[in-house]
């Protein structure tokens, strides 16, 4: 471990680490030496990852979530908590595009839940750990796409006008925004969102299968787009970058929407009464 980072005696968790860019980056931590807990919604494929990390002589744990369920998010911080008291390291990668508008578990249009409810929910509920972590860092996986989100306040989980990009992107905007009014509640983490450029992930599973053909061939590896999730999550000369958003390994301007305070505000409100039958918001 002479030439990497070491992260020895730190504990990072990663959201949607069975594949892609989750998978690249909670691998990339535990072979710097941190103990990687791997947030999966499928148990036995989280297991297998889970194995394959030991199998290399590397620490890893399985923590079973559905990050667009409530309940399952408060049963996984609670037992997050109580196996590790203090979290170093929250990486919010799990996401999705619905093609269709669908329901999470609590009734929320699901790529909202997904990508931006589900991020608020966990990370609000592991506040505790992460304060007692030692100079912590949350990682919200964001997008480029995030440009062209617009945030229509009575219509934010797109009762009218769903279309698939629409939703992702406005799902981005809002964990951009969560980012920005998380760092200036929480000054002792560093919180930052990153664009980790157009990869080959799973994210596009639901797209047709013609187009996944297409954009497994031109776009780069998810080992490529996890290396700026990686660097925001171990470089010391990040520990105490806060509130910023990076595009790729570089950090970037995001777009106007994304650095407005009013609505970063009205947005966490509006977040803690969607989540409010969740103990979730208590912190």
């Amino acid at each position: 471990m002479s030439n990497l980072i070491d992260l020895t005696g730190k504990t990072v968790l990663v959201t949607g680490a069975t594949s892609g860019i989750g998978l690249e980056t909670a691998m990339a931590l535990a072979r710097m030496g941190a103990v990687a807990v791997i947030g999966a919604r499928d148990r036995s494929r989280g297991e297998a990852v889970v194995d394959e990390i030991r199998m290399r002589g590397d620490r890893a744990e399985l923590l079973t979530v559905d990050m667009a369920s409530f309940a399952s998010i408060e049963r996984a911080a609670a037992e997050l908590s109580e196996g590790h008291p203090a979290l170093d390291v929250l990486v919010n990668n799990a996401g999705m595009a619905s093609r269709r508008r669908e329901l999470s578990p609590d009734g929320h249009e699901l790529t909202w839940a997904t990508n931006f409810l589900g991020p608020f929910l966990l990370t609000r509920r592991l506040l505790p750990a992460l304060r007692a972590g030692a100079a912590a860092r949350v990682v919200n996986v964001s997008s480029v796409g995030h440009r062209s989100g617009r945030l229509v306040w009575d219509n934010l989980e797109l009762e009218r006008g769903f279309a698939t990009f629409r939703a992702y992107a406005n799902s981005k905007l809002a964990l951009n925004l969560f980012s920005r009014g998380l760092a200036r509640r929480e000054p002792s983490l560093a919180v930052n969102a990153v664009h980790p450029g157009g990869i080959a992930t799973n994210i596009w599973r639901s797209a047709p299968a013609a187009a996944r053909w297409l954009l497994e061939r031109v776009l780069p590896s998810a080992e490529v787009g996890a290396r700026p999730v990686i660097r925001l999550a171990s470089a010391p000369e990040l520990s105490r970058v806060s509130g910023r958003y990076f595009d790729k390994l570089r950090e970037a301007e995001p777009s106007a929407a994304s650095q407005d305070d009013v609505s970063a505000a009205k947005l966490w409100e509006i977040a803690e009464r969607a989540t409010a039958g969740s103990a979730a918001t208590r912190p």
